[in-house]
């Protein structure tokens, strides 16, 4: 039987940023309307590393190497580069005018806009 240690290590790391991220898409469901493509982006990041989990549990569970985890991760980091658009939406200046953007509006709006360029947005709720 293969060495499986690796593979049981992540099945127990793995489920950090598994919930962390599920509860940040939780917050972000506050910005229903001026938000969606982060919260894709959220769900997006949240279902790789749920694969990568289960990858990590089939190889513990049948006894792969542990050494085949690094086409799985070679998949994964594939995968978010590829598709990277729509995983990575996040942007930490004003696209507009370039000043920095106070962080609620870097994990939660999609315009990527200060409150100064993009003014019909409000930090607490949202309509457009």
């Amino acid at each position: 039987m293969a060495q499986t240690v690796i593979s049981s290590l992540l099945l127990k790391i793995l489920l950090v940023p598994m919930v962390g991220l599920w509860a940040f898409h939780l917050f972000q469901r506050r910005y229903k309307e001026t938000g969606t493509r982060k919260r894709i982006a959220t769900l997006s990041l949240t279902l790789v590393i749920i694969l990568a989990w289960v990858a990590a549990w089939a190889f513990t569970r049948y006894g792969v190497a542990d050494v085949y985890l690094i086409a799985v991760a070679a998949v994964a980091v594939a995968v978010v580069i590829w598709q990277r658009r729509l995983v990575l939406p996040y942007r930490a200046r004003c696209v507009q005018c370039g000043k920095p953007l106070p962080m609620a509006r870097i994990l939660s709006r999609d315009s990527n806009k200060c409150e100064t360029c993009d003014p019909s947005t409000t930090e607490g709720g949202g309509s457009r």
